[in-house]
């Protein structure tokens, strides 16, 4: 497996790799130009329909690339212009049971979740519930005082919503990422641990830290501004909207999957002692690539799906309607690109510790096989399905 992914990577144009398990294009740093997840920005794709044009490359050559990387089952979307021209399931949900993906599939889409909590924060503010310059903790804050011990630290009373979604509140990793630490302790009791013994690593705004744990936090912001559980409120009012009715938080164990729920592959940590539950608002949700493909056409600023956050509410990258995200957990690679032109995304029941090369190289086919691309299929699998 080591070979092939070398080689796949010499043959791939050179490009920046994701920074962590979850990180996909850096929150708040896109651009007017369609991004490359993972790489240079590309000019929006171009080209024609014709009746006659198929993309049975992508398929013919997807399964090449799992064969290469290990990677039992995957799905793939493919958006162009708001029209979902290409939806397609490959190999293996269960190895064990001979169970094979489908679209219906569901998948562990890590930091792929965070959007959906921006989107949620996002609600929020437009509708005047909250704004992201409204600070967190202490008297006052909109989750006051209710974990860990008082007094809090002064640079922890500074924190705002707008540190936290721009990952600039000033956590740290060091000496690990605290949302994978002691998967018995309830997610209220793992705050309180981190609100008591991690000082901050600089004063917030100063500083850019991707954080899974500030994540956390706007997931119990969301909570307590709306008065519902996170996972409904986003269900309520972020995807249900968008007709996705079948996205979900992820349930721990790996007898507690959900119906349709894959099984996951790994040579990293195995997957199922996780406390995914406990990482619903950064990582914890599970869906399918047709779910990712209506939220992707309905975030792009485009005009056939009408948005379900107009530019003005939408805030950091999600005003820009072009941004990308990716996601990795034990047993998952995701990755979700947006634009109005084109988008993808790709879903795979595997996952190892070597993530960020295999997320640039599924990012470098993607590009390459829809990016510059002239001639495209008159289909719409939003209007058949």
């Amino acid at each position: 497996m080591h070979l092939a992914l070398w080689l796949l990577l010499a043959a791939c144009s050179p490009s920046d790799l994701p920074e962590d398990a979850d990180a996909g294009t850096r929150p708040g740093t896109a651009s007017p130009t369609t991004q490359n997840p993972g790489g240079a920005a590309q000019a929006p794709a171009g080209g024609g329909s014709s009746p006659a044009a198929d993309l049975e490359d992508i398929t013919r050559d997807f399964n090449d690339l799992l064969a290469a990387l290990g990677v039992p089952g995957a799905q793939v979307a493919v958006v162009r212009d708001e029209q979902l021209v290409y939806l397609r399931s490959f190999g293996l949900a269960d190895l064990f049971q001979n169970i094979p993906v489908n679209d219906n599939s569901l998948i562990r889409i890590g930091g792929i979740s965070k959007p959906l909590t921006l989107m949620a924060i996002s609600r929020l503010a437009g509708q005047g519930r909250l704004h992201p310059d409204d600070r967190v903790f202490g008297p006052g804050g909109i989750l006051g005082t209710r974990y860990g011990q008082r007094p809090y630290e002064p640079l922890e009373m500074q924190i705002t919503v707008r540190h936290l979604l721009e990952h600039r509140a000033g956590f740290t990793d060091n000496p690990i990422d605290i949302m994978f630490d002691d998967p018995a302790l309830s997610q209220a009791d793992l705050i309180a641990r981190v609100m008591d013994e991690r000082s901050l690593a600089f004063e917030p705004g100063t500083g850019y830290q991707y954080s899974n744990f500030g994540y956390c936090l706007l997931g119990r912001v969301i909570e307590a501004v709306s008065g519902k559980p996170y996972e409904q409120f986003v269900f309520e009012e972020i995807l249900a909207p968008m007709g996705i009715t079948d996205m979900q938080v992820s349930r721990d164990g790996k007898g507690q999957r959900v119906v349709g729920e894959v099984d996951y592959y790994t040579t990293w940590e195995t997957p199922y002692p996780l406390n995914v539950t406990r990482m619903d608002s950064h990582g914890g949700w599970l869906g399918t690539a047709y779910d990712l493909a209506r939220l992707a056409a309905q975030s792009d600023g485009g005009g056939r799906f009408p948005d379900l956050l107009s530019p003005d509410e939408g805030l950091d990258y999600l005003g820009s309607g072009i941004w990308n995200h990716n996601g990795a957990l034990p047993g998952t690679i995701a990755l979700l690109r947006v634009s109005r032109s084109l988008s993808y995304v790709v879903l795979m029941n595997r996952g190892d510790a070597n993530y960020p090369e295999v997320i640039q190289v599924v990012a470098n086919f993607m590009n390459g096989k829809t990016l510059n691309r002239t001639q495209w299929p008159q289909v719409d699998y939003f209007r058949q399905l």
